[in-house]
This record gives C-alpha cells, structure tokens and sequence, in this order.
C-alpha cells in the first residue's frame, strides 16, 4: 500500500464539496483525524497508468451518490452502527466489491495502519472507502449530497455540464469539462449525418436511424445539451463510415444506459489511456483490435478476479 488515488467528499458548512488527488500512504497513516465529516473512495494504482482517468472519476461520482441514498446498504450500515460508533476513533473502513454500492462490505479496522497489511494482501477487483467522522455528521454529509443530486436534476437527458456537487468547482470537474470539450471539438457525427453516412436516411425523421441502434445496443451516443441531440464517438465506424460490428459486443461489457445516461462515462472509459492495452486508449486500439478492448472493458467492468484498479 505505498501510495493510493482518491476522490473524497467533506462537509464545509451545509455543503459537500469534492477533492481528489494522490497520496503517499506513509503520509495518511501518519495524518490526524479530519475536523469535520468526510468521504473516501480510494484505490490501489495501476503501474503505467495516470491516476484515477476521467472514467474511473465519473464511476466513483457515481459510486457516492448512490451510497448517499435513503435505501442503500453503506448508509443502513451507518444507522445501525450508530449504538457502537467507535467515538474515540471517528473512522471507518467499507470495500465496494466490483466498484458496486450494492456489495458494500465493512472492514473491522480503524486506522489506516491496521488496513495496510489487508490492502496488501487483497487481489479482488474493488473501489475502498473510508468514513471519517461522527455518525450525524456522516449522515449529514450524505444528506447533502443527496439533495444536490436532487437539485441536479432537469427533465430530458442529462447533461455532462452537471457536476456531482452544486459547491464543486475544483480541478476534477473542470478537467472532465475540459476532456469532454476536447472531444467534442472532433466533430463527432450527429443523428443525421449517422444516417448519410450508411445511406439510410429518413426525409421525415433523419434521427431515427442512429435513435434506433442506439436503442438495440448496437451504437453509442452522447448526450450534448447545448445542442439537444446525441453525437457519436468516431472510433465506432469504420473507413466506410458504417458501424462496425464489433461495437455491439463492446457495449454489451460497458455500463449500460441505466449507469450511464448520457453517455460520456464510457466515453471517457474509451478516449483515455488504459493500461491494459499498454496505455492505449480503448477507442484507438478497437480499429485494429476490437477483441482486445473488449476483454480489457470486461475485466474493469465485470470484476475479473484477476484484474486490478
């Protein structure tokens, strides 16, 4: 455990605001308590690869929003602890087995040094969590960025202008805007033209053909809100401009659209360095190699027992 990537969310007034970073584990086992209420989801870092990619920090946003719900199992534990809240040592430790808040385990120990030697020793595929905090405080905390979700919410697709917290305006958030902008500035193909390019153009509604293999789990497509339609990552059609077969079988192995509204968490997945393709992204190598990806996309996402974060 000689160092770990974070995304936390504290308590600043009647406001959560998010942080991440990377630390030297030396350095947290010899911090002091946090003042106030904080969350934590860490995990262990891939060599070769930078730390937490813009897919790995939407996952765990998403990750704490669904453990900030009234019915999940992280915030029941919480309540049922309440009796024997460790007061003298206001921190506790969870694993999110297959990043998952519905396997949520707690972990007995309360200090990172008691951890370490079990982070060392685990090889499953999981995202960790620290609690920090007294029990009220924690629960205020998920109060909070429960109402800002909330608050986020808008009629229609979602867009990725949103940040998980109204109050967060840090670094993480404003390099995901930046990333999705970046990609954006490609020139992704619109509905329509998804249809010129495979010749199946409908005068009355030139969107339907992209809408419908959207729907069949045979294209992908990303949310834009300023524009009100979907766009299309490009690494999807071939020289041709037709769908290439294999983008079926990716998404089969990505999140769906349930996990993934708008698209641009697989996105980022996609257009970001994996080390499992020798810090490829995925959406490069799927050209040459679309087997590849969707092995690399099946061990991250479907928790192969032998994979690593």
């Amino acid at each position: 455990m000689s160092s770990i990537d974070f995304v936390e969310v504290a308590r600043k007034g009647d406001l959560p605001v998010v942080a991440m970073g990377h630390v030297n584990v030396q350095e947290v086992v010899a911090s002091g308590p946090h003042r106030s209420a904080r969350l934590r989801v860490f995990s262990r870092r891939i060599h070769g690869q930078p730390s937490f990619t813009f897919s790995m920090t939407t996952l765990v946003f998403t990750l704490m929003r669904r453990l900030a719900r009234p019915d999940s199992e992280f915030r029941n534990m919480l309540v049922h602890l309440s009796g024997s809240y460790p007061r003298e040592v206001p921190l506790l430790f969870f694993k999110a087995k297959d990043g998952s808040e519905g396997h949520v385990e707690r972990l007995h120990f309360y200090s990172w040094h008691e951890l370490e030697p079990h982070w060392n020793a685990a090889c499953d595929h999981a995202l960790w969590i620290s609690a920090e905090g007294h029990h009220s405080d924690l629960l205020k905390l998920l109060d909070s960025i429960r109402r800002d979700e909330q608050a986020g919410d808008c009629d229609g697709p979602p867009s990725a202008d949103a940040p998980l917290v109204a109050a967060a305006k840090g670094d993480a958030h404003q390099e995901a805007i930046s990333f999705r902008n970046e990609l954006l500035s490609r020139n992704w193909p619109d509905g329509k033209r998804v249809a010129e390019m495979v010749g199946a153009g409908s005068r009355s509604n030139p969107h339907q053909y992209a809408a419908r293999q959207r729907s069949n789990g045979s294209l992908l497509g990303v949310w834009v809100a300023a524009e009100r339609t979907y766009r299309h990552p490009d690494f999807q059609f071939d020289a041709h401009g037709a769908i290439r077969p294999a983008v079926a079988d990716l998404l089969k192995v990505l999140p769906g659209d349930e996990e993934d509204r708008n698209g641009w968490r697989r996105a980022f997945w996609l257009y970001s360095p994996h080390a499992l393709l020798s810090g490829e992204t995925p959406a490069d190598v799927f050209g040459r190699d679309p087997q590849r990806v969707v092995e690399a996309a099946g061990e991250e996402f479907f928790g192969d027992p032998d994979a690593h974060w």
